[in-house]
């Protein structure tokens, strides 16, 4: 399907004043009410319910579609709910290529040139509006969208967007139809890796890596409030900003990235105050206040990613942080204390999500907001925290009240107990309950910390007794079983920190003795001298760390001589992956930057191979039954085949295309896939399949097929990471 291009729709974007269409156009000006004034989503369910009932039939002219649309209705709220709905609701990707362009002047011709991407949801919306007489503007801007990493600066050409302001009932609201017909669970694209999320501590350490869209009803962008709307979307025209006190350009860049979930849920920043936080002490912290009134229902969550770099090697195995986000609560605040191990040096983003308990929303995810973490040095000394308990840290009523718990000392998370050698911990509790604690640390077992904890009891009393033996963090944990119950359930956990401990004359012999090991070389004594320190608890300050140092080398040295000689990858990634902990690098020499080559060729062979072995065989048939794709479904199975070594011309013809998908055995899609040779691909086709995917975005292709997406994703993958090589090789 062509649109020419003297059909090609314009609309004019932001104008002021009378019109053709025979309506006033009022000055911008803020709303003096909030959308939660004016619109309840219950009241108008019959209008929505009504609208789903119009057929696409009734699209081949405005007037009898919005006789339909608009029928009995008297308010302009409940009209432009009505425009909206039916907007938001229809499939465009869907829409079935026609021989006969439908008329550009009619909804369903316009739905065909959204699809073509001659028209935009905006427009199409704005002419629904006005033809209902009410006036609408189309308003064009900078947005935040899927593209869009926490910290970017502003790109002038790629963040292009644009939206709806519509005058209801004395004020002008702001729509965003096309956004509020997907819902993101957050934008993770191809650029991040997980090192760090809720999933690592509750068993299941799967973290996504694409941006998912879904099909529904976002009200969030509905007659979006201008304070919530303006930290995702800048007008080009500072007026239409609807604010009384407007942002800059700037501002616009540095703004928190804040979700419409979070203002639901009546949070607020207490720190930072950027998206983008610069680190070079080590630590970064963000707190977020909750509301008073249901703050106890809360529950938050995270992931942490860190910005992978083409450049770097050992994309997969950047070092985990699971141990080294400290996410807590005190008072009515949550705080997520990041540190970063000196290995650590990078840019991380850290998504953070949000769910009232007692409210279960349709295909919400939670997410609240996003930071760009930039850390540029580690700190000095950074031990992984103890333990990260799947509840949190800190005495949460929620927990404590379902075994009818109070906590009457601490209820902080982190708590310092460097006043006293003992610390108490006092509750009430039901008389009959069973409770005891564990306290660890992440240098010593529970075990061994066993006598270090006490709990007593008189009758609805409960008291915790804690001596740590020596500086450093330690996990408390809470665990109460009731009467009848056979387990115990984890209620609260704190992590206590001392800071100064007087060191035992005993204490200090034995570090003397360690470092007369390290200075003597004798892997024997380093061995006897090191148990006998890690027997008594010692702090290291130096001896230990240069002791286990030399130790390492010569253990690494030998793992890393015998994966080489076997090809072994999974025992390289070991190697390596504890080598990445230590820096231990220059001490190794050239073997290992052999070792560095040798994984790097190992793993592009198996990444491959499991992209491959992922492809689900119903989703590739599924493109074939597409009597005439979507220009981005065909182009981006035709940059496929062009990969795979088959001529441009044969794959201008989709059905040879559909041809090549239907092949099975050797010749099918996915052996062929498994065994391509990546020298033998022509440097010609690598150029002609790049240019073709340079005209689609994951974006579009996601809304047209996931299938195709994943072909996308596999064919700009080979080009990226593998064409330099080939090309050089080549050339």
């Amino acid at each position: 399907m062509h649109i020419p291009k003297r059909c090609r729709l314009t609309l004019p974007g932001v104008e002021v004043g009378p019109k053709e269409d025979g309506l006033t156009y009022p000055d911008p000006a803020p709303p003096v009410s909030t959308k939660s004034q004016i619109y309840q989503p219950e009241e108008f369910l019959e209008i929505e319910q009504h609208v789903r009932e119009v057929s696409l039939n009734a699209a081949n002219d405005y007037s009898t579609l919005l006789d339909y649309l608009l029928n009995n209705l008297e308010s302009d709220l409940a009209k432009v709910r009505a425009i909206f709905c039916w907007i938001v609701q229809q499939k465009v990707p869907l829409l079935l290529c026609q021989k006969d362009i439908p008329s550009l002047d009619t909804p369903v011709g316009h739905l065909h040139a959204i699809r073509m991407r001659k028209g935009t949801y905006a427009q199409l919306f704005a002419i629904m509006c006005r033809k209902a007489g009410l006036p609408c503007v189309v308003i064009h801007g900078l947005a935040k969208g899927v593209n869009y990493n926490v910290g970017d600066t502003i790109d002038t050409v790629t963040m292009k967007n644009s939206w709806n302001a519509v005058f209801v009932d004395g004020n002008w609201r702001i729509v965003h139809p096309h956004w509020s017909l997907m819902t993101s669970n957050g934008y993770e694209t191809g650029a991040w890796t997980v090192v760090d999320c809720q999933e690592f501590h509750s068993g299941d350490r799967i973290g996504s890596r694409s941006y998912i869209v879904s099909p529904m009803i976002k009200d969030s962008y509905f007659l979006i409030d201008p304070e919530m709307f303006i930290i995702k979307c800048l007008p080009n025209d500072v007026k239409w900003q609807l604010l009384d006190d407007p942002i800059s350009k700037a501002g616009f860049e540095t703004n928190l990235f804040l979700q419409p979930h979070f203002f639901k849920l009546g949070l607020q920043i207490i720190e930072p105050e950027s998206c983008k936080v610069v680190c070079n002490d080590g630590k970064i912290k963000i707190v977020i206040q909750m509301p008073e009134k249901n703050k106890s229902r809360l529950k938050f969550s995270y992931k942490l990613f860190r910005r992978r770099y083409p450049e770097d090697e050992g994309e997969y195995t950047y070092p985990s942080l699971d141990k080294f986000v400290l996410h807590y609560y005190s008072k009515n605040e949550t705080i997520f204390e990041v540190r970063f191990p000196p290995v650590a040096v990078g840019t991380y983003k850290m998504q953070i999500f949000c769910v009232d308990i007692n409210e279960h929303e349709h295909n919400n995810s939670g997410w609240i907001c996003d930071f760009c973490l930039e850390c540029k040095r580690g700190m000095d000394e950074c031990l992984p925290l103890p333990l990260v308990p799947e509840i949190g840290w800190g005495a949460r009523g929620d927990y404590l009240e379902k075994h009818n718990l109070i906590a009457l000392s601490e209820t902080s998370g982190k708590v310092n107990i460097d006043e006293s050698l003992v610390t108490l911990f006092k509750f009430t509790a039901d008389p009959d309950s069973d409770i005891y604690a564990e306290l660890s640390q992440s240098t010593k077992t529970k075990l061994e910390l066993s006598d270090f904890v006490k709990v007593t009891k008189n009758k609805a009393e409960v008291v915790v007794k804690v001596k740590p033996p020596q500086e450093g963090e330690y996990a408390l944990q809470i665990f109460c079983k009731d009467t009848g119950t056979l387990m115990y359930e984890n209620v609260c956990n704190y992590l206590l920190e001392r800071t100064a401990v007087i060191e035992d004359p005993k204490m200090a012999e034995t570090r003397k003795l360690l470092l007369d090991a390290v200075n003597s070389g004798s892997p024997a004594n380093l061995q006897a001298a090191l148990k006998e320190f890690e027997s008594k608890g010692l702090k290291d300050k130096g001896e230990y760390t240069k002791a286990k140092r030399k130790l390492l080398l010569t253990r690494l040295n030998k793992e890393i001589q015998e994966a080489i000689a076997t090809k072994d990858l999974v025992k390289l990634d070991k190697t390596m992956h504890n080598l990445s902990e230590t820096s231990l690098k220059k001490d190794l020499g050239l073997i290992y930057q052999d070792a560095e080559e040798l994984r790097s060729r190992l793993r592009k062979l198996k990444r491959l191979h499991h992209a491959v072995l992922d492809m689900d065989q119903k989703t590739i048939s599924e493109l074939r039954s597409y009597p005439k794709p979507p220009k981005p479904i065909h182009g981006v199975m035709a940059a496929t085949f062009l990969l795979l070594g088959h001529k441009e011309g044969e794959l201008k013809k989709w059905a040879t295309i559909q041809g090549l998908i239907s092949k099975k055995g050797k010749e099918g899609l996915k052996r062929k896939i498994t065994n391509i040779n990546i020298s033998k691909i022509k440097t010609t086709n690598l150029q002609k399949a790049k240019l073709i995917l340079s005209k689609h975005d994951l974006e579009s292709v996601q809304i047209a097929s996931s299938g195709a997406a994943t072909f996308y994703q596999w064919a700009t993958t080979m080009i990226n990471e593998y064409v330099p090589e080939i090309v050089q090789r080549k050339s």
